[in-house]
């Protein structure tokens, strides 16, 4: 009996609530898809993180990249050319600083604002399980799980105080499919669950949170440069990705076209480590 009165009154409640008139959108012109957005990257000065930066910039966006090389930020600001990229020394270990430093980023182009967040900085496990140093392990789980976890807190706090529709994108790692015995594996198993948590939190405000999980990719960090043979027998598609691959994903997840996607992990592996744990 208590059941149905709950019910009867929960449907009385929903004829008096008011509607929402949500506009359908608009078709976008996808060589435009960030066109007016302004995007920090961490983790911009190599790799995936820079490829990203340049498929942004192509596609309308301004671009901020940060990185703790400031020779480097410099020289590939230089390379990729243009007024739509700037750069900022972030060190995403120095947690007390970001605030400033994200109002500082804001304030780098006319808009003054940060409308899309992207969590790239990383660094890999080269030890043994049997080999590890609490220094190693600590390094790279303040890098990667705590430098994400407080970035994406710093950033959301600024898009909330501004009223901002946001995007928060995390690079995690096919790892995060496999055994964790490192601490990278570790980390980014943490990205992963705080991807779906950071989503729950923040869509609410309109900050839209996922997570892009490339496997083996011909970046420095696996010791392959620009040009090199990108073969890779222990992936089921024969080959590493490349950056520009996951940079053409990451910029539909962060336009308004992936405004539908919510704590969800795009995986982009070849196989490795969805079909097969290999690679």
């Amino acid at each position: 009996m208590f059941k149905v009165a709950k019910k009867i009154v929960k449907n009385i409640v929903m004829i008096f609530k008011e509607e929402k008139k949500i506009p359908i959108p608009s078709p976008i012109n996808t060589s435009e898809v960030l066109k007016g957005k302004v995007v920090l990257i961490t983790g911009g000065s190599g790799g995936i993180g820079l490829a990203m930066a340049e498929s942004f910039v192509k596609s309308g966006a301004k671009v901020i990249i940060a990185g703790t090389n400031e020779e480097k930020l410099r020289l590939y600001c230089r390379k990729i050319g243009g007024v739509n990229l700037s750069y900022i020394v972030i060190n995403v270990k120095d947690v007390k600083s970001m605030p400033e430093k994200i109002r500082t980023a804001a304030a780098m182009f006319q808009e003054n604002r940060i409308d899309i967040l992207v969590n790239s900085a990383g660094v890999v496990t080269h030890s043994d399980f049997l080999d590890m140093s609490e220094q190693e392990y600590d390094n790279i789980m303040d890098i990667n799980a705590k430098g994400t976890f407080f970035m994406s807190q710093a950033v959301a706090k600024y898009m909330i105080e501004n009223r901002i529709k946001g995007h928060i994108l995390n690079v995690t790692s096919s790892s995060a499919l496999r055994p964790a015995w490192t601490p990278y594996q570790m980390s980014k198993w943490a990205v992963r669950g705080f991807t779906l948590g950071a989503a729950d939190k923040l869509l609410p405000y309109g900050i839209v949170v996922n997570a892009i999980a490339p496997g083996p990719t011909a970046t420095p960090m696996l010791g392959k440069n620009e040009g090199d043979n990108i073969y890779n027998a222990t992936c089921p598609a024969g080959r590493y990705a490349v950056p520009s691959e996951i940079a053409a994903l990451a910029t539909f997840m962060v336009s308004d076209m992936g405004d539908m996607i919510v704590g969800d992990t795009f995986y982009m592996t070849g196989g490795s480590g969805t079909v097969t744990f290999h690679g």
